[in-house]
């Protein structure tokens, strides 16, 4: 008597595992990029928020004219890694050499340190040949190592350049 039977078979049942096994491991695979994606997306959104902060930390430390002219941040707190640097410019926003020259090439002017503290005293190259101060300056705020013009040294540094003009 040749009954009617209904179900799966083990061979059935051990298919459909296998076939769930891979999507599992495909499906896995897919959501551990796209977390590792995110990790690295949080970490460069921070970084450059931290540059964006310090750049408009010094912009606005710079209304005052006494700042500007010293190009100086009194109490400016650098991250280990992160470099602040001003490049002096011309009224046309040219780069410029200390003797007022539009420096040619332009990555031939100097890239100069901004002074974090003591602002009595200007930073160095903060004045012209013959004592003026620029009309316009290059803040440059940037992670990784700045190394004379050299600028961004990694993949994942981000550099931000703002220029802004002495208060009057």
């Amino acid at each position: 008597m040749n009954g009617n039977r209904s179900g799966f078979t083990i061979i059935e049942i051990l298919v459909a595992i296998l076939i769930f096994g891979i999507l599992m491991v495909v499906l896995s695979s897919t959501l551990s990029g796209s977390l590792k994606l995110n990790q690295e997306s949080q970490q460069e959104l921070g970084t450059t928020s931290s540059v964006q902060n310090l750049t408009e930390q010094i912009r606005r430390a710079w209304t005052v004219q006494t700042n500007y002219d010293a190009a100086c941040v009194d109490g400016l707190t650098l991250p280990d890694g992160y470099t602040a640097k001003f490049i002096n410019l011309s009224s046309r926003a040219e780069a410029i050499t200390q003797a007022n020259a539009v420096a040619d090439p332009s990555s031939s002017a100097p890239v100069n340190d901004i002074k974090k503290s003591a602002c009595a005293t200007a930073a160095p190259n903060a004045t012209l040949t013959g004592g003026a101060v620029p009309t316009m300056r290059r803040i440059v705020v940037q992670t990784g190592t700045l190394s004379g013009t050299d600028q961004v040294v990694g993949a994942r540094d981000v550099k931000l350049e703002l220029d802004v003009l002495r208060p009057q």
